[in-house]
């Protein structure tokens, strides 16, 4: 029991270290601390509390502790697990689920009242198994509808790994606490630790690779903003030192260059104007590198999701045309979002243009608007050679790319959409497939509704 208890503990912590501000997250912790109190009580009760017998005041206080511990375990978990449901599957609004907790919570009282923790603790597990039974079924139903609901394949996969740590486990414990019991089977609990190794190893597991409870260790994304702060503060003092001596070429090579038309010296004018197109060309660059790494200004209003998918379009209409790229328009919804106009449009541009750079010979580019109750959730899925594994994991990183053209393409254009998708308080997520295609998933928060 000692390792139940510390599982769930563990599982508690990291969900609580990597969601802290995610309400759903900080249930499922709450589900998991209370399950493993149970095996605290049980550790109190059979390891510590038989050393103290010989002091009766020290045993009453490790009596008092095991009971207590006992009693969070068999009501609290699944008060809190129903919880966990409701918030996660975000079928009921907030302000419903606060006036919920206080009314889900009566049967809790009620059996404290009857059956108070101390000096005896009794679970009737009979009468406890009306109201405990369906606070789980009611959290099961609610993480299957989540994830049956859910269209965003990132997402979906998350909520598929959250119901395979959780549901298993909840009905392994419903049945060896309470159904065993009610067949005067005692002894099946103890073998609950097997079932608290399998919610552990799935929720590392999940908890790394796609994220487990709408939350993920984000290890490579706090990376990649400490690499953003980085780049764009290099990148400022290396345009400023740059800069001075740009100027200087300009400068000297102006002079020269005057000095070569004076004394009509043809062959010396001719690679002068080299030097000062070489210049010129070294400026813009430097300009388009702190572009696309300076710390974006945000200029918010609101502005429907459809027009600005248009107007980009519009503006790489003949690049369509001429790449032979069918553009399939599945915008059904029309949402709002609160952005800064310019910048979105410019994120769309880039993401578009990866597209028909992705479909040199053809092919189809959709483009679809989801919402969920969060998140207005801007699709766009093209047909083209998608991104090979063992490029995929680098495509945010600083000057990566994958193009044929490096001297044109910076490796910038997909870190700029993630900083500005991230300041907008939004998220970008990626789904390819090799020699099938690239899905690019832009989630912006919507609009709240006055109510």
């Amino acid at each position: 029991m000692l390792l139940l208890w510390i599982l769930m503990w563990m599982i508690g912590i990291l969900l609580l270290l990597a969601g802290f501000k995610n309400t759903s997250a900080r249930w499922a912790s709450a589900t998991t601390f209370c399950g493993g109190v149970g095996g605290l009580s049980v550790v109190i009760g059979e390891q510590i509390k038989p050393l103290f017998e010989s002091n009766s005041d020290v045993f009453q206080y490790l009596l008092l502790a095991e009971n207590i511990t006992a009693f969070v375990s068999d009501y609290l978990t699944p008060y809190s697990f129903i919880f966990f449901g409701l918030s996660y599957s975000e079928i009921v609004p907030r302000k419903y689920i606060r006036m919920l907790q206080y009314f889900l919570f009566i049967p809790v009282i009620g059996m404290i009242m009857f059956y108070p923790v101390y000096p005896t603790f009794v679970v009737p597990y009979s009468l406890a198994t009306f109201w405990v039974v369906p606070y789980i079924l009611a959290g099961i139903i609610l993480l299957i509808w989540s994830y049956i609901m859910e269209k965003n394949p990132f997402t979906k996969r998350s909520r598929f790994y959250t119901c395979l740590a959780f549901i298993p486990t909840m009905i392994y414990a419903v049945t060896t606490s309470y159904f065993l019991r009610i067949m005067d089977i005692e002894e099946g609990w103890r073998y609950n630790y097997w079932i608290a190794l399998f919610l552990f190893v799935v929720s590392i597991t999940s908890l790394f690779r796609c994220g487990l409870v709408g939350v993920r260790l984000r290890v490579q994304r706090q990376s990649l903003n400490y690499s953003i702060q980085q780049l764009t503060a290099e990148t400022s003092v290396m345009n400023h030192g740059m800069k001075n001596d740009l100027g200087l070429i300009k400068l000297y090579g102006e002079k020269i260059k005057n000095y070569a038309m004076t004394t009509n010296q043809v062959n010396l004018q001719s690679d002068i104007d080299i030097i000062l197109q070489m210049h010129e060309k070294m400026q813009n660059t430097m300009m388009r590198i702190q572009q696309q790494t300076k710390d974006q200004k945000l200029y918010i209003g609101e502005y429907r999701v459809v027009d600005m998918v248009e107007r980009c379009l519009y503006q790489s209409k003949a690049k369509l045309k001429d790449s032979g790229i069918k553009v399939m328009n599945s915008m059904k919804c029309d949402l709002t979002i609160c952005c800064d106009r310019l910048l979105i449009e410019e994120v769309i541009n880039n993401i578009v243009s990866n597209a028909i750079e992705a479909m040199p010979t053809g092919g189809e580019l959709t483009i679809g608007i989801a919402k969920n109750r969060k998140n207005v959730i801007l699709i766009i899925k093209d047909t083209g050679i998608g991104i090979p594994k063992e490029h995929f994991t680098r495509i945010l990183e600083p000057f990566f790319s994958t193009k044929s053209n490096p001297k044109e393409n910076f490796g910038l254009g997909l870190l700029f959409c993630y900083n500005v998708v991230r300041k907008h308080g939004g998220k970008i997520d990626f789904y390819t497939n090799e020699g099938v295609g690239t899905t690019v998933y832009l989630a912006f928060p919507r609009i709240k509704e006055n109510r």
